[in-house]
């Protein structure tokens, strides 16, 4: 590890003494405790989804032996039950970058779960802080303030300013991992609110000492790692894919219509799993000034929204560019958007494919999912929402026994599909007489669902043999 610079030294000292100040003011000029607190908690928040942005350049792939790997057995998929899959057919593996904007360096689409995770991270940041800070202090009247206005600005400015300068012109992105980038901002956040849990005992001046305590160590950690994160130079980002240089004799393409259901059905099921996030946020909001009905609308509709959007993206961007080939004796998955072969496999190391029964959107849109299993591979390839599967299947010789649907228990389907409209109708009704009810309903009855429906979606299908 390289010793701290003397400039390193000078930035930490400064961090220090701006740390510092709020507490002089609070406890011996009089100053606000109640606005230096909301503005702590706003930088935190704030930290979570910039690191997320951050990530997207990031152009070391992360340690994929590090990551969830899909749990033997279960019959849910990895994006599902929370993990994160590691498969070539997933977008955490997606080779290439795609470049936005030419001053800016490339962005890499196999970044974009971090992307999601960190937004995540920060709707459930503004949940918690809302509710143990509520208990003390006007939120909502305190964000209000034109200082408290004018420091968001000044944060997010900062913080664009500070990526323009630490993480572009030095270059760091190019030695970053996706990983390493948002995990220093969560974690200071993370720790940030188990201490402030123990330290709201003191009011507002408890939440502002817990919020410097940790900004404190979190520069002092930043300070004691100097530059040891960015000096492996040599790294790059993942390998080419081997295939035949032979143009394509067959092509197949996901229908877009399928892809943009399914990707819509998967961000409604992220956005409602987050349900005790939003109601945190809700009581918190609801316990200060801002009425009951303007806290519905940003904590059960704009924050489910950011989140059902991102989910959306990245399902469309996991198989929405894909073009799937057959070249001279192989099966090539090829990205449209970053111009690169994704797998490549010889038909003759096709050692099963099988039909996905379990996809919703397939079954409306009258489209087909395949897993395709190598002779030698550890995971398995998705060919995913082919309005053309049986051309595919015989372009691409899958050894598929049938392409057709199994029946599925109607009786299972109905009594799902009215339960689900007779809660959703509960909590509709319920908002209308009694809000903080439906709060409650909507924030714990939305994950229940979501697992209730999947069940009975399993239970529906044909049993496989």
């Amino acid at each position: 590890m390289e010793p701290p610079s003397n400039d390193s030294s000078a930035v930490f000292l400064v961090a220090v003494a701006a740390n510092v100040v709020p507490l002089v003011g609070v406890f011996h000029l009089g100053w606000s405790a109640q606005t230096f607190a909301v503005v702590y908690a706003m930088e935190l928040v704030v930290a979570v989804p910039f690191a997320g942005l951050k990530a997207l350049f990031a152009r070391r792939p992360p340690n994929y032996d590090e990551l969830e790997r899909p749990r033997e057995g279960d019959p849910l998929k990895p994006d599902e039950w929370g993990g994160v899959s590691v498969g070539p057919s997933d977008l955490n593996r997606r080779r290439g970058s795609v470049t936005v904007v030419d001053p800016l360096p490339p962005i890499y689409p196999r970044n974009f779960p971090f992307v999601l995770r960190a937004f995540g991270g920060a709707v459930a940041l503004v949940g918690m802080f809302l509710f143990v800070l509520s208990r003390f202090i006007d939120v909502p009247a305190t964000l209000a303030d034109p200082i408290v206005a004018a420091s968001a600005v000044s944060l997010v400015v900062s913080h664009v300013g500070v990526i323009n300068r630490e993480y572009f012109r030095k270059r760091r992105h190019e030695t970053s991992t996706p990983r390493d980038v948002i995990g220093s901002a969560k974690n200071e956040a993370g720790v940030a609110v188990v201490v402030l849990w123990f330290a709201t005992v003191g009011g507002p001046a408890g939440a502002l000492v817990a919020f410097v305590a940790v900004k404190l160590f979190a520069e002092w950690r930043g300070y004691r790692v100097g530059q040891s994160s960015y000096t492996d130079k040599g790294v790059g980002t993942l390998p080419p894919v081997a295939a035949p240089d032979a143009s394509p004799t067959a092509e197949v393409r996901p229908d877009r219509r399928a892809v943009r259901g399914a990707a819509l059905w998967r961000g409604a099921k992220s956005a409602v799993g987050s349900g005790p996030a939003y109601l945190l946020a809700w009581v918190g909001l609801t316990g200060g000034s801002i009425g009951s009905v303007a806290a519905t609308v940003v904590c059960f509709g704009l924050l489910p929204a950011g989140i059902g959007g991102l989910k959306a993206v990245e399902y469309a961007l996991t198989h929405g560019t894909l073009a799937y080939q057959r070249r001279d004796d192989a099966v090539v998955a090829y990205d449209d958007l970053t111009g690169a072969v994704q797998w490549a496999i010889p038909v003759d190391d096709l050692r099963d494919a099988e039909l996905c029964e379990g996809e919703l959107l397939d079954r409306a849109c009258d489209t087909r999912t395949f897993s395709l299993m190598p002779s030698a591979g550890e995971y398995e390839l998705s060919v995913a929402h082919l309005r053309e599967y049986g051309r595919a299947v015989e372009a691409f010789e899958l050894p598929v026994e049938t392409t057709a649907f199994g029946p599925l228990d109607r009786r299972v389907v109905g009594v799902a599909a009215a339960v689900g409209a007779f809660g959703i109708a509960v909590v509709a009704g319920l908002a209308y007489y009694a809000p903080s009810v439906a709060a409650v309903a909507a924030g714990f009855g939305g994950p229940f669902g979501v697992v209730a429906l999947r069940s009975a979606w399993q239970w529906a299908l044909p049993a496989t043999p």
